[in-house]
């Protein structure tokens, strides 16, 4: 099976630049109901999980295929609206599993020092069976008995998901729930990013500058 450089550990992307401004991130909010005045002139660090699926491989090769799975971040310090990063990304890991790989690249979002200000280690499943042929069996996983606290309730509409997905209207699985469904997904991908931004506005709102989760 022929497998393309952005897929081999240790594979190096070429650097980008990316900007958090207020109207992007105006949006992201708008879309998720998140309360723009609590994160100020400063950068909703979940907006940039985006960028991570915008920068690790061409617009052509963004589809069906690879799922996203899951993002843990570590923010050195605040970054404010408007400042310029460059994006580094590399592919950490490679590990099988039944419909494919696992491929996890770890990203660092840098100032214009050159200094780390934000690391996300980004997971997404690779799937070796054409969608639309493969059947994927939903697996109940056993309810996880944990200490969590709820902190808030929110119901998220089809019209949220899919105002939070603006920047990908040409991967159907990120915001139609049954093209979601259809590669063997619980929820389209935007409404996953959302949650992460939720959690981001709790956070906030507790007061943690520096959020490592």
């Amino acid at each position: 099976m022929s497998v393309s450089p952005h897929e081999q550990v240790g594979h190096q992307f070429k650097p980008w630049r990316t900007t958090v401004d207020a109207e992007r991130q105006g949006r992201f909010h708008s879309a998720a109901e998140i309360d723009m005045a609590l994160f100020g002139t400063t950068v909703d660090v979940s907006v940039l999980a985006n960028d991570c699926l915008h920068g690790a491989r061409p617009r052509g090769s963004l589809g069906a295929k690879r799922l996203h799975v899951g993002v843990r971040v570590r923010q050195a310090r605040g970054i404010e609206l408007g400042e310029e990063l460059m994006v580094a990304a590399q592919v950490d890991a490679i590990r099988p599993e039944r419909r494919g790989r696992y491929i996890d690249v770890g990203f660092r979002f840098c100032g214009v020092d050159g200094s780390v200000l934000v690391e996300m280690a980004h997971q997404s499943l690779i799937l070796d069976a054409p969608p639309g042929k493969a059947k994927f069996k939903r697996i109940e996983k056993p309810e996880r008995k944990e200490a969590f606290v709820r902190l808030r309730r929110v119901a998220i509409s089809p019209s949220m998901v899919k105002g939070y997905s603006f920047e990908f209207p040409h991967l159907p699985a990120h915001h139609d729930p049954e093209a979601a469904t259809a590669i063997g997904m619980r929820a389209p991908i935007a409404q996953g990013l959302m949650g992460f931004g939720l959690l981001f506005q709790e956070a906030v709102r507790d007061g943690w500058h520096r959020c490592s989760t």
